[in-house]
């Protein structure tokens, strides 16, 4: 694995690399990349893997290995404290709730933090709505033009990231700095010769999303309440005033109903093709005049304050955005319109990323490797380049080091209703109840939605003499931490918990999944890419639908066994792996393991030795 990653770094060609989990991946392409002598960047699905590659990994390398290469660590813009925001707050005394009652803490760690990062602040989690009044988010920044330019942590943090070697980052600032690669404000990361994508699997919808473009009503409520603030003298009160107005009016032109719109949409009750953005044409020109002439009178603006061009920056892309959305129609996006309590939101999303991915990626680096333990479907790589637009890359699958066949066993009940059957749920948890006895708790269980996570949740809480825990109750990290703590606990959770997590030994013992993950196909994005390929003649369901349903399932069940000591029991209660031709397809990319549907089989798994023997009576 790491002479497939060297000869890749060497020949200066991409790899799509497929390691189980347990086979030392991180290790195999963190060798060659700290070795290479280039600038690599390194980026990861998530923030959790991020700090355990900076924090454990690669301070290990650098001990015995590596101790002259630089490495830093960098997260996006809204992590980070803005000085200038924190000094004027201060000064105006415009601190609100829990940072208002922390100013002194807060300024004392800002006297001494040397990152800046949120993350240091254990009192306020990363989704507060308070950081926000102090975040260093790139569409308030002036740049060098701020009195606090040379100490503020984002001109640290890239000065660092000029002097290093490694940098480790995300998916989500990674491609958002791609997509602005014209912004040298928003734009942090510096030029690299060698990419590592770990958790490859996510890369689609990272491009798709930062690729895309956004204008919501909050936006326009912003940009208008900082022009105020930035010209108190009265300056443009009656043009954002008539901005404001015409913001509103433009919103009301669409359903008042929350939920998601597509833009243009076939209606089959009429047979007609029909265009949400007809009646809302003539709000939308007024809506562009204003902002126009907002543009075009700060731009006259001589002597105008530096916060002055962070609003033309905003101005701008507000602009763009519509214009693209109004004005222009490119066959590779998807348009729809989302009504979210109080805000009104444009969307635009590319429908395939591959080619923007071979232009603004593949094309800039000389290396760049895709890992993941799920990125082949059938035992290949072929869904995987096509949906990306890697161009001939290099290619290897590492099987796992696990003995699934010892570690595991596989429980599908047969003469199981189908999900939408109204029996279904009353089935469930009775079989999920036989299996939590038979592992005393210590389970995951995995739903594809939030509504069934309830409604199991709200049961079993009637029944279940376990500690349940659900998603959404507390923070990520405190949910996982509560889990490995809580004798007996069952963990029930959404998409979110399918992957990225890690919990070894007794403490999971089961991971039973409600029915097989497909992807909603209302969804605006998926449903612009089964449209596009049914066009072409495709059939999407076993192109697309089904090859992103095995990824997320294999996923789902990798939460399992994580090292070579943990046994326990996958359960899929979807009987469309049977009765469906397409079932094979997930069988074939599931884990060796014994397949079974008596529960007797599970009791005798689970009264062996850590060594165990197959399964008796396997289907």
């Amino acid at each position: 694995m790491a002479e497939a990653i060297s000869q890749a770094i060497e020949e200066r060609n991409h790899l799509c690399l497929e390691a189980a989990t347990g086979t030392g991946k991180t290790l195999a392409y963190l060798i060659p990349a700290l070795a290479s002598d280039r600038r690599v960047i390194i980026s990861t699905a998530t923030k959790n893997l991020q700090e355990q590659l900076f924090l454990r990994d690669i301070p290990f390398l650098q001990k015995y290995l590596f101790p002259e290469v630089e490495v830093t660590y960098m997260k996006g813009r809204q992590n980070y404290i803005c000085l200038k925001k924190f000094a004027e707050a201060t000064r105006q005394k415009t601190l609100s709730g829990e940072l208002a009652e922390r100013q002194e803490a807060l300024s004392d760690w800002i006297a001494t933090t040397e990152t800046g990062d949120r993350a240091e602040l254990s009192w306020i989690s990363d989704r507060d709505p308070l950081w926000q009044q102090l975040d260093a988010r790139s569409e308030t920044c002036t740049g060098q033009k701020c009195d606090f330019f040379e100490e503020c942590p984002i001109t640290r943090m890239r000065q660092k990231a000029l002097e290093s070697d490694v940098i480790v980052v995300n998916h989500a600032l990674l491609f958002a700095n791609l997509a602005l690669e014209s912004d040298e404000i928003g734009r942090i990361l510096p030029d690299f010769s060698i990419l590592v994508l770990d958790e490859a699997h996510e890369v689609e919808d990272a491009a798709c999303t930062y690729f895309g473009k956004q204008a919501s009503s909050h936006q326009i409520e912003e940009l208008c309440r900082d022009f105020i603030k930035t010209f108190q003298d009265g300056l443009y009160d009656r043009e954002v005033g008539e901005l404001e107005t015409r913001a509103r009016v433009f919103c009301d032109s669409f359903p008042p109903q929350e939920g998601r719109y597509p833009l243009i949409f076939f209606d089959r009750d009429t047979g007609e093709t029909k265009d949400l953005r007809e009646g809302a044409s003539t709000a939308y020109l007024r809506l562009k005049a204003s902002l126009q002439k907002l543009y075009h009178s700060i731009q006259r603006q001589g002597n105008r304050p530096p916060e002055a061009d962070a609003l033309i920056r905003r101005l701008e892309q507000l602009l763009t955005c519509l214009e693209e959305v109004f004005d222009h129609h490119d066959p590779n996006s998807v348009y729809w319109l989302e009504r979210r309590g109080r805000g009104v939101f444009l969307n635009l999303r590319p429908i395939d990323v591959s080619g923007i991915l071979q232009e603004n990626l593949f094309a800039r680096t000389d290396t760049t490797i895709l890992t993941s333990a799920t990125l082949s479907t059938n035992a290949n790589f072929e869904y995987l380049k096509e949906r990306l637009g890697v161009p001939e890359p290099a290619e290897l699958i590492v099987p796992s080091e696990f003995d699934y066949t010892q570690q595991a066993i596989l429980y599908l009940p047969r003469d199981f209703p189908e999900p939408r059957a109204p029996h279904y749920l009353d089935r469930f948890l009775e079989e999920v109840g036989q299996i939590l006895s038979l592992t005393e708790g210590h389970a995951f269980l995995l739903f594809t939605s939030f509504q069934q996570m309830n409604r199991v949740h709200e049961a079993l809480s009637k029944t279940s003499s376990y500690p349940l825990l659900r998603q959404g109750d507390r923070p990520k990290s405190q949910l996982l931490e509560a889990f490995k703590q809580t004798p007996h606990a069952v963990l029930l959770a959404t998409a979110s918990f399918w992957q990225g997590v890690d919990v070894q030994g007794d403490a999971l013992r089961a991971v039973l999944i409600d029915k097989l993950p497909f992807q909603v196909p209302t969804e605006p994005v998926v449903a612009a890419r089964i449209e596009r390929l049914e066009k072409q003649g495709v059939n999407s369901f076993l192109r697309y639908s089904v090859p992103e349903a095995i990824i997320t399932l294999r996923q789902g069940l990798g939460r399992l066994i994580r090292s070579r000591q943990d046994r326990g029991v996958l359960a899929i209660f979807d009987s469309r792996l049977r009765t469906r031709s397409y079932g094979s397809l997930f069988l074939q990319s599931l884990p060796n393991c014994p397949i079974t549907d008596s529960m007797n089989s599970i009791k005798q798994f689970f009264s062996k030795d850590a060594g165990g023997r197959d399964a008796e009576n396997p289907a």
